[in-house]
């Protein structure tokens, strides 16, 4: 993005604010061009965020796809930074609202960051297939496969700590094959994806599984949402879980409850050993 200073551009005549996505007067709210009142129990949730950020409306099979993906990613228990950190800073008697922020300020490109570098490796893959329309798919795929693993990169969207079969990949998948099939959705970013687990699984030489970033991920490129977008729509998601963990833990009424249990062999300290100021 070209930076700009803003006064640089007001000068030039430009307005402070220019948005094409909101017009607000007197009694009237236009969105996308929209009249937000014959949105409002017309769209869906999904087909209201899609529209805010790509200026269409999804067609109501899509949208109940990429609800899909908003609702898989919702919630993985206090194991997740996002949700334990909003635990415990309810336990800190911050207001619900801080809470929720907390949690959703712990969300980047490491712990939710790999639907965006997922997409950013599958968007580009197809770019090369584009400008290369003689390579096959697996051969594509198996060269920026090989430049990742000279570069020492690790492949976004594969593997978890925890599962290897992740029940939220399956269905996912599941959801978008059937629209692949009813003409919905291409299906080549999901055919990127797969082929790239099928190279990480010869490589390893070991069964590989796609995680919830990596179906998510070709799921959005499906629906063509920017890959600058995707820790944003991730921290609507997530932010359902966040929500939910915050209000328990507030209603349980704990307070002050760190990030583990006050016990000696959790905390170790590798610091000088126990030492005075000298003496004058």
């Amino acid at each position: 993005m070209k930076q700009r200073s803003a006064l640089d551009m007001y000068a030039n005549g430009t307005a402070w604010w220019d948005t094409s996505i909101s017009d607000i007067k007197k009694n009237e709210i236009i969105i996308r061009g929209y009249p937000v009142e014959e949105l409002i129990g017309n769209i869906s949730y999904t087909q209201m965020l899609y529209l805010l950020l790509c200026g269409e409306i999804l067609s109501e099979k899509k949208a109940k796809l990429l609800e899909s993906v908003l609702v898989a990613g919702a919630d993985h228990g206090p194991r997740a930074p996002s949700i334990a950190a909003a635990r415990m800073a309810a336990t800190c008697g911050i207001s619900f609202n801080s809470c929720v922020a907390t949690g959703i300020n712990v969300l980047g490109d490491v712990h939710g960051g790999a639907v965006e570098q997922a997409m950013r490796l599958f968007y580009s893959t197809e770019s090369l297939l584009d400008a290369h329309p003689e390579q096959s798919v697996s051969s594509v795929v198996k060269k920026q496969f090989e430049r990742f693993q000279r570069e020492g990169k690790k492949l976004p969207g594969f593997g978890h700590q925890l599962h290897d079969h992740d029940p939220r990949v399956k269905r996912l998948y599941e959801l978008a094959q059937q629209l692949v099939k009813e003409g919905e959705i291409q299906g080549c970013y999901l055919m990127i994806a797969e082929e790239y687990r099928l190279q990480l699984e010869r490589w390893k030489q070991k069964n590989i599984t796609m995680n919830i970033d990596g179906v998510a991920a070709a799921i959005q490129c499906e629906l063509s949402i920017p890959a600058e977008a995707a820790k944003g729509i991730f921290a609507l998601s997530r932010g359902m879980g966040i929500v939910a963990h915050a209000f328990e833990e507030l209603q349980n009424g704990v307070l002050i409850k760190g990030p583990c249990p006050n016990r000696d062999d959790l905390v170790h300290y590798s610091g000088p050993l126990k030492r005075h100021l000298e003496k004058k």
